[in-house]
């Protein structure tokens, strides 16, 4: 298994995603750009009609006073208009009349020329103190704001008062057409509001002032707040936009962590529970992980690598791919694990060596589960055989009994044929034992299960080799740590089991040796471990996969038959047993042994 990793990438974002946020965005922002726009255009708009009004009634108020106090004429008041017009933002200031004909103006040229952009008046002809404004561009000139208003210079009922009280009986009154035609001809339009020709008062006469303004100052403060809008409204957008890529970003982020973080919950309990040990080294050869199934399969964390590890690692770098091996693994107290590895390169993007992964697979158990079924396979064959040679040899050899006891009777007085007869019959009689054996270990095995003290059975087994430990000085020592001291199970047959196995024990045991017995719990539910352990000199590596085989055996005096007919008899108990022995350290036999 290869494992690559990814380089990083930045989290891509849609164009769609870009585009959505504009379309949110753009009529927000543009809707505020108008709006501020609208209200720049209403304060210069105030601004300038309040600038106007303010120059008008001003002008009104001094023509009031000249006519009043010095009786101005249309040359006064012309000068005044070219005096008052030569103030900042102000175009021009002129007097019509209601046809449009220009009665005084900033621009003398002007005078007496018709103006040809005449607004509606009707609205301030009835109301003399209304005002109107327009923004206008003359041909060929630049925009300018207009204030228009009706020109009163006087007030009837002011006026009254103030002839009154000079003593003079003039009235005001509206002149005819053809008078004021020619008044305006003669340059003094302004005479009709001082003339006194009768006692009627039909009104004033209707002239009309206009104040052009300047709005140069208003367009550049237009420009800049339409620049400045433009541009917070872009800074703003682009703000926004971030906030909102930002938003999303963050909630993609979030979204992704949380996704990472279920995946890597996910990724580490599977690889903490999956039945396979798993180990990383890097490239200095240094363990960087491992996961619970190796721990138990090493029964320890691993500090430094198995130099078997480091062959599988050269082995990789030669090889394409990964690389599968069965190793005997040596531990600690000298226990040995039968491992199957897999050993593969984790790579980056680059193809370049990151880490080592090895995946363990414990074939310890597997291991002796295969010896038991080829041990039990042998002695199925075997037993077979045994059971069919048995019965062929059993009838020669009561023939050779018989002639042989014939024979020593015959003989009885001749001392040399008499023992060569008496050989004979014993060795006939050993044969038949033998062939007993063979006969009981191929036939089918009863065995009675009852209740049955453990305890008892382990003291009662010893009493039966007490002579012979005592013989040979061997010490012995039982623990019993079980809280099942009571099973199921035959037995006189386990008597048997552990008195072969003290045998076997005894004869590999020097003087002064030590037999230990012990009993405790199986790490299996509703079971039991009985071991029995010598520190004599053990069996060779060679030997272990053939102590349960009939008739295999290292002892010259052996016949071959005990072990075997101990692993029977456990295999019809419902248990099993297995051996562990290093040469020259003794040997330790396990029994599991179901309780019930």
């Amino acid at each position: 298994m290869v494992m690559k990793i990814k380089k990083k990438s930045f989290p891509f974002i849609s164009p769609i995603l870009i585009a959505g946020i504009l379309l949110i965005l753009l009529p927000i922002f543009t809707v505020i750009t108008v709006d501020r726009l609208e209200r720049q255009k209403e304060f210069s708009t105030q601004r300038l009609l309040e600038k106007g009004v303010s120059l008008i009634r001003t002008f009104e108020a001094g023509t009031r006073t000249g006519m009043f106090t010095m009786r101005w004429g249309a040359q006064r008041i012309q000068a005044m208009l070219l005096e008052t017009s030569l103030q900042p933002e102000v175009i021009y200031i002129m007097i019509t009349s209601k046809k449009g004909r220009i009665l005084a103006h900033s621009d003398e040229s002007m005078v007496g020329r018709m103006f040809d952009a005449m607004p509606e008046i009707e609205k301030i002809t009835k109301d003399s103190g209304s005002v109107l404004h327009r923004v206008r561009q003359p041909e060929g000139k630049e925009e300018l704001f207009e204030v228009i208003k009706r020109f009163v210079p006087v007030r009837p009922k002011s006026m009254r008062r103030h002839l009154q009280k000079h003593g003079s009986k003039s009235h005001l009154f509206e002149s005819p057409p053809e008078q004021e035609d020619a008044q305006i001809k003669n340059r003094d339009w302004s005479s009709s509001y001082l003339q006194d020709q009768d006692e009627k008062m039909p009104g004033m006469p209707e002239h009309y002032i206009f104040a052009g303004l300047s709005m140069e100052r208003e367009k550049l403060a237009r420009k800049r707040v339409l620049r400045g809008t433009v541009w917070r409204g872009v800074f703003f957008l682009l703000l926004g936009c971030a906030g909102m890529v930002a938003l999303f970003a963050f909630q993609a982020y979030r979204s992704a962590r949380a996704s990472l973080t279920r995946v890597t919950a996910f990724s580490d309990n599977m690889i903490q529970n999956m039945p396979s040990g798993m180990v990383t080294m890097n490239l200095d050869y240094e363990i960087t992980f491992m996961n619970r199934a190796a721990k138990d399969i090493f029964k320890s964390d691993l500090t430094t690598p198995f130099p078997q590890l480091i062959e599988l690692i050269h082995e990789l770098k030669t090889s394409k791919g990964s690389v599968t091996r069965e190793i005997n693994l040596s531990m600690e107290f000298d226990r040995r694990v039968w491992v199957e590895i897999t050993a593969s390169p984790i790579k980056d993007s680059d193809n370049r060596i990151m880490e080592f992964l090895f995946l363990f697979r414990d074939l310890t158990q597997v291991r002796e589960l295969k010896k038991q079924v080829e041990t039990n396979e042998r002695l199925a064959a075997i037993g077979k055989l045994a059971a069919g040679v048995a019965h062929e040899i059993r009838n020669p050899l009561s023939s050779i009994k018989g002639f042989a006891t014939y024979f020593g009777k015959r003989y009885e007085k001749n001392a040399t044929d008499k023992e060569t007869a008496l050989i004979m019959v014993k060795e006939v009689e050993r044969i038949n034992r033998s062939i007993t054996q063979l006969l009981e270990f191929a036939k089918p095995m009863s065995v009675e299960k009852k209740k049955v003290d453990i305890k008892e059975v382990i003291t009662h087994s010893l009493k039966l080799v007490h002579h012979d430990l005592v013989q040979k000085n061997i010490q012995t020592k039982v623990a019993i740590d079980t809280k099942n001291t009571v099973i199921q199970t035959d037995g006189d047959r386990m008597n048997q089991v552990l008195l072969n196995l003290y045998i076997n024990a005894i004869a590999a045991l020097e003087d002064g040796g030590m037999l230990e017995i012990r009993v405790q719990d199986a790490g299996q539910e509703g079971r039991v471990e009985i071991r029995v352990m010598d520190n004599g000199k053990g069996i060779s590596e060679a030997s272990l996969d053939q102590i349960f085989d009939p008739y295999f055996t290292t002892r010259s005096s052996g016949t071959g038959l005990g072990l075997s007919i101990v692993h029977r008899i456990i295999e019809n108990l419902n248990g099993h047993i297995h051996v562990e022995s290093t040469e020259g350290h003794g040997t330790c036999f396990i029994i599991n042994l179901p309780v019930l």
